[in-house]
């Protein structure tokens, strides 16, 4: 008997997606001698996921531990893996995956999800872009699915990670958006249309005094923030083009005068209202450790499996 661990991701013709996630396993630390493959779903020459079973069963690995590297149980992927795996005797959602040929017997872990990863990762993402915790708003943006029940199950993380963004006390509100479904205009407006809301309640209170918190909120941001794990083609051109970004509208820098991180070059109607780099979750430590951690719960879930006949 011969335990293995399979890593799988989507994959992208991009060759600087597939660096991204080759480093973040890369920068893992497994178990000695522990045979470890890394394939793609698609986009990705020789590594696919039938390319990494084979590899394992090569080396007389006979039971594979398989890591889903994405970023939620949403994903229509992580559930047709699965089942091309026979990890589940059937797929929730239509597929044309083939079950791949494999000898070996297979315990099927879990995606990232709302994990203190996800939270570490998107939280660094504000930082970077200048988020003022007490002031500005967050708009997570992920790809999402039509069909049910996976975008519930995408919505459902993303209220999770949203919630615990403002109770760490990273951003004073954040929402979600759904590309596969939703208007991202309209998802700006409204996160931009709640801030104003709050700035005019705030002045209501304040008509009278003279308070720091509302020379704040007159300056109040979205920062629009995509929940996708490389740079490609949902970063890099969806997203800006909903947003109606000119080219190279979409970088960030810092004002002369204060430091102040603030948008170049957006449309009229948001001009210095949202945030936006184009910057994916990756490269980031955290990813790494979460590998371990994911591999360590696949891996403790294979060997009682065993121990139980």
């Amino acid at each position: 008997m011969r335990i293995g661990l399979l890593i799988v991701s989507h994959g992208s013709k991009d060759s600087s997606w597939v660096t991204l996630v080759d480093e973040a396993i890369a920068g893992a630390r497994w178990p000695e001698g522990l045979p470890v493959a890394s394939s793609f779903l698609e986009g990705v020459p020789d590594r696919s996921i039938q390319d990494g079973i084979d590899q394992l069963e090569a080396l007389g690995v006979d039971h594979i531990g398989v890591v889903p590297l994405f970023v939620s149980s949403g994903s229509t992927h992580v559930d047709e893996i699965a089942y091309a795996l026979g990890a589940k005797s059937e797929p929730l959602c239509e597929t044309d995956l083939e079950p791949f040929h494999t000898k070996a017997h297979i315990i099927y872990g879990q995606p990232i999800d709302d994990d203190d990863t996800m939270i570490a990762m998107v939280s660094d993402r504000l930082q970077s872009l200048g988020v003022v915790a007490q002031r500005d708003a967050v708009l997570l943006v992920a790809h999402g699915s039509p069909h049910m029940p996976f975008q519930t199950w995408w919505r459902e993380g993303l209220n999770r990670i949203a919630a615990r963004l403002v109770e760490d006390e990273k951003c004073i509100s954040a929402a979600h958006a759904l590309l596969c479904c939703d208007s991202l205009p309209d998802a700006v407006q409204q996160a931009l249309n709640s801030l104003d809301s709050a700035k005019l309640d705030k002045q209501g209170e304040q008509l009278d005094t003279h308070d720091e918190g509302l020379e704040r909120a007159d300056s109040a941001v979205v920062a629009v923030v995509p929940i996708f794990l490389s740079k490609g083609y949902f970063t890099t051109k969806a997203i800006p083009e909903r947003l109606q970004l000119q080219p190279h509208s979409f970088r960030v820098g810092a004002s002369v005068d204060n430091g102040t991180i603030m948008p170049h070059s957006l449309v009229t109607a948001w001009e210095g209202r949202i945030l936006y780099d184009g910057e994916p979750l990756l490269p980031h430590p955290a990813l790494s450790i979460w590998l371990e951690q994911e591999s360590q719960r696949v891996l403790s879930r294979l060997e009682e499996s065993l121990s139980n006949g």
